[in-house]
Order: structure tokens, then C-alpha cells, then sequence
């Protein structure tokens, strides 16, 4: 008998949850880890999303 693992699978955001989170990153004294955080959201993949639009983050 062979048990299978549950399948993971990739989360897909829509562009406009993604276009809030970057806004509220691109605020004055903005922590990108905590907003990530605040979004279910790990940092890494909020940082990807600002890379991708050529801001800075």
C-alpha cells in the first residue's frame, strides 16, 4: 500500500490584491515583512512583485 502526499499547489493573487500590496509597501515608514505578513503573504514573494513593476523594494 502506498500513501500519497497531498499535491501543493501554487496560490494565484489577482493583479489587484497584488497592485494593494506593493501600494501599502511603497508608504512612508512601510515594513514590507509586516504588510507581507499582515496578507498571508511571505516577503520574498512581495519583493518579487515590486521587482517585476521596477520599483525598488
Amino acid at each position: 500500500m502506498e500513501i500519497q502526499k497531498p499535491s501543493r499547489r501554487r496560490r494565484h493573487h489577482p493583479e489587484a490584491f497584488k497592485q494593494a500590496v506593493i501600494e501599502a509597501c511603497c508608504e512612508p515608514g512601510a515594513s514590507v515583512a509586516g504588510i507581507a505578513l499582515a496578507n498571508g503573504v511571505n516577503a520574498n514573494q512581495v519583493r518579487r512583485w515590486m521587482r517585476e513593476r521596477g520599483i525598488e523594494p
